[in-house]
């Protein structure tokens, strides 16, 4: 036997008032006003069934068990002019007609040659603006009746819609004021089409629904007053909301109604929406979705199932800090205890009562404090909960951001649901919550105060006038540490010269850790203080590199009369960029995976520049990400090409680990472990640095390990 659901309509509604006086009333009689919920008609065992459906909830009721036809009632749309709800009645072969005992009495149809042969309707609806019924068959043309004269149907095709006739739609509804019809189309892909009633011309307005599953066959859609167009999915009967007058339209999943394989529907295009008066909504702020305006998670109310021991309704939600209890001083949030607390990378206890039983519950936290549930923030899919206490473990990632957030809580006979959107029973519960985070150890390099600086030769793979200030970072790196695994890391770089007329861009290697160890999603970055929303994880990578800028160029700011950026006297207060990322891993990672401090910061030639002929004729084109520069004997990523080694002044050696060195051991980058002056322009290194040459030839580092200390005062870079 099937399921039904049940809700509480207003005593006011005109479909209930229809149905109470229908026993009083002959089966010709027409709905008494235009309805406020949507009609269902569904084939069950060949016969005709009707549901009466809250679009805000996707509650519903059986309005009527068998239509009188032996055979399906498709096509179907609910006029305005007359109240009767028509439709193609399967069984005769022509238009039926409908009024409040849902009884379908067939019309005598006369055709023209066109319509004699399209056979049977399962796309249709009534116009708005006009008395006639519309019928769609791919193939075959758009086809009218008009319904003015009850003695005389008159079935013609619309002229010219034959050739348009190739969209794939198992339902369309009228605009309630534009005079079009639109539909979504079937499909793993789902187009928004507006169709021209004259001529059964169709317009493709774009994509708004997209499935990586089974594909949607959208057999029911009908309008509200304010162009918002509802499509039911078949297969699941859940229920989508596109409004069409946007300028770039998309569905939100809007509701959970009935399904069936076949299905369409008929509404009242000029009657609101409305929730009714016993619903219950959350109270979470409005971001993760509560009031209705954001398809809030909402309820229909039922004795037969809900959290805790109360749950109250409301006419809309009351998103926090003005939660309905508040308000009302009753507090229905009492189905979900939570005795442990939420420590990050820990396990949590919660403690859900339920009342009643054959109930799912899903829930959602807000791990990374942005103000949604976001999809990988579902914490419990669909679990059955027994009537009474419920004890439930979740695991709180160890990427999460310490500190308030917000926990959602959904319970209903539904068992696959979103965190937002309307269900026909249950209820849902909003929580704020604190995540705490114990036992971490921050580990700063070089300080928590100061950076280690990198300094960049761009002429490789030749030596070039080795003045080591073609570009000039300085880099901060962060690790958060518990148990001896790294949770997450953070990087703060400033942009201290750059007196290169090439251009480079910046990046920090990850020697050893995979890419796919990156929580990629809630990596955090912004520059000069600016959040940026793309990722910074470089794509076709075997290990995490980071792209901080493809282009430094972009972030220089010279002042006037100067070339370079703090490399020449007289410019030294020029602007310097700044950028700050946090990177946390999927789970945490061994320390002894880490790569050494300072990683693998690299710069590697600007994608589609010019870096010179010596750079251009070891790949046969400008370079790109095939040059890179690393710190020496730092292997490249997998973008460099090994064209570079040994060509020109590169001695490098991979089989012996050797890499970015020249016959003399002289470097391309070498990083100092403080904020250090780097030589002025032309100026070469071992000359403003002269203990350098002895250092960088000892591949022990034991000679001069302090060579950056003692300078030549005039051939350095001071602010």
């Amino acid at each position: 036997m099937e399921k039904s659901k049940f809700i509480s309509f207003s005593c006011s509604s005109p479909l209930i008032l229809s149905l109470l006086i229908s026993a009083n009333v002959s089966a010709s009689e027409p709905f008494s006003a235009c309805p406020t919920e949507a009609f269902v008609i569904q084939k069950q065992s060949n016969t005709p069934k009707t549901f009466g459906v809250n679009l805000a909830t996707g509650s519903y009721v059986v309005l009527s068990n068998d239509m009188g036809t032996g055979n399906a009632f498709n096509g179907v749309g609910f006029n305005y002019h007359d109240n009767y709800i028509y439709g193609w009645d399967y069984s005769n072969a022509t238009l039926g007609k409908a009024g409040n005992d849902y009884q379908i009495s067939a019309l005598t149809v006369i055709k023209d040659a066109s319509a004699a042969t399209a056979g049977n309707f399962y796309v249709g609806d009534v116009a708005i603006a006009e008395n006639i019924w519309y019928g769609y068959r791919k193939g075959k043309g758009l086809f009218k009746i008009p319904l003015d004269n009850p003695a005389s149907y008159n079935m013609t095709i619309v002229p010219g819609s034959k050739e348009n006739a190739s969209y794939n739609i198992t339902d369309l509804a009228f605009h309630p004021t534009d005079g079009h019809i639109y539909s979504i189309s079937n499909g793993s892909v789902g187009k928004l089409l507006r169709i021209d009633a004259t001529t059964g011309e169709a317009t493709d307005l774009g994509t708004v629904i997209t499935s990586s599953g089974s594909n949607f066959i959208f057999g029911a859609q009908f309008f509200d007053p304010n162009g918002n167009l509802y499509v039911s999915n078949n297969s699941n009967g859940n229920i989508y909301k596109v409004n069409v007058n946007d300028a770039s339209p998309s569905t939100v999943l809007f509701a959970y109604g009935p399904a069936s394989s076949s299905n369409d529907g008929a509404r009242c295009a000029l009657a609101e929406v409305i929730v009714g008066d016993s619903v219950d909504f959350g109270d979470a702020p409005d971001s993760y979705g509560t009031l209705l305006t954001s398809n809030g998670a909402r309820h229909a109310i039922s004795d037969e199932l809900y959290l805790g021991a109360s749950v109250d309704n409301e006419s809309d939600g009351y998103a926090s800090p003005l939660s309905d209890d508040v308000n009302d001083g009753s507090d229905d949030e009492d189905g979900v205890v939570m005795p442990t607390g939420f420590e990050l990378g820990e396990t949590a206890i919660l403690l859900v009562t339920a009342t009643g039983s054959d109930g799912y519950l899903n829930a959602w936290f807000d791990w990374n404090q942005n103000g949604n549930f976001d999809l990988e923030e579902q914490i419990i899919l669909g679990e059955p909960l027994d009537n009474g206490l419920n004890t439930i473990t979740v695991a709180v990632p160890s990427w999460a951001k310490e500190g308030p957030t917000w926990a959602r809580f959904r319970l209903s006979t539904q068992q696959d649901i979103a965190a937002t959107g309307g269900v026909g029973d249950g209820e849902v519960e909003d929580y704020a919550v604190t995540l705490t985070e114990t036992g971490v150890t921050i580990n700063y390099y070089p300080s928590s105060s100061t950076y280690t600086t990198l300094a960049y030769e761009d002429l490789y793979p030749d030596q070039g006038d080795f003045d080591m200030n073609d570009v000039v970072v300085q880099l901060r790196i962060t690790e958060y540490v518990k148990d001896n695994k790294v949770r997450r890391i953070g990087f703060d770089a400033q942009l201290a010269a750059m007196g290169a007329a090439y251009h480079n861009g910046f990046a920090v290697h990850l020697p050893g850790v995979s890419s796919n160890k990156i929580k990629e999603s809630l990596i955090s970055w912004t520059i000069d203080d600016i959040v940026q929303l793309e990722s910074p994880l470089e794509a076709g990578q075997t290990n995490a590199v980071f792209i901080f800028t493809q282009d430094l160029s972009d972030f220089v700011t010279l002042e006037q009369g100067c070339e370079y950026l703090r490399t020449e006297t007289g410019c030294e207060s020029a602007f310097r960029t700044t950028w700050s990322l946090e990177i946390p891993f999927e789970t945490p990672v061994s320390e002894s995976l880490i790569p050494a401090f300072p990683y693998d910061p690299f710069i590697f030639a600007t994608p589609n520049t010019d870096h010179g002929l010596a750079a251009k004729n070891a790949v046969g084109a400008n370079p790109g990400r095939q040059l890179e520069v690393h710190l020496k004997n730092q292997a490249p990523t997998d973008k460099f090409s090994s064209n570079y080694f040994g060509y020109r002044e590169d001695a490098s050696n991979p089989s012996a680990g050797q890499y970015f060195q020249n016959e003399n051991g002289m470097a391309w980058a070498i990083e100092i472990p403080v904020d250090w002056k780097h030589p002025k322009e032309k100026e070469r290194l071992d000359n403003a640095y002269t203990e350098f040459v002895d250092f960088a030839a000892d591949s022990s580092g034991a000679t001069n390990p302090t060579w950056y200390e003692n300078a030549n005062q005039a051939l350095i870079f001071n602010d």
